[in-house]
Order: C-alpha cells, then structure tokens, then sequence
C-alpha cells in the first residue's frame, strides 16, 4: 500500500464490490490452480490466504484512521474479499 500527500478513497471498479480485489484475486488463482492442476495448491492457499486476511484487517485499521466520515460506509456496503460473501 503506498501512500499520498492527499488520498483519496476509490470506491469505484472492483473497489464497488470488495475492499480487497488484488488478494481476492490471488486467493481464486491459487483455489483455481488447486482445483485444476493439483491439490498441492492448497498449501500455499492457506498459508498466504491466512496472511492476505491478516494484511486486509491491517490495511482497513489504516483506512478507518485515514478517512474517518468514508470508510465506515463504504465497509457496510462492501465486502472484503468475495462479492456479496465475505
């Protein structure tokens, strides 16, 4: 996560429908890769899908400081890693 002088929270894209679509997306390449190649893949799906759920509670203690009025909001509308889910 980088940061800027004066941040602004995206909210549209795939931020319209989780909070966190890059570990998203990685946790349904490697449950993909699983399913299709080999069940080999479940180790790394929950070793790093264990540390993407850290990092995201992480990240969203930052982003509650960060924008106090927004990111409540946003939360309750969202998801954090699967749409409509979880």
């Amino acid at each position: 996560m980088s940061r800027k002088a004066d941040p602004d929270l995206v909210t549209t894209g795939p931020y319209a429908l989780v909070r966190h679509p890059i570990y998203a997306g990685a946790i349904l390449a490697m449950l993909g890769s699983a399913l299709a190649q080999t069940l080999l893949w479940v180790v790394p799906l929950v070793v790093f899908g264990a540390y993407f759920l850290y990092s995201a509670r992480r990240e969203e203690q930052i982003m509650a400081a960060q924008f106090p009025g927004e990111y409540p909001a946003y939360r309750k509308r969202t998801r954090m890693l699967v749409p409509f889910m979880l």
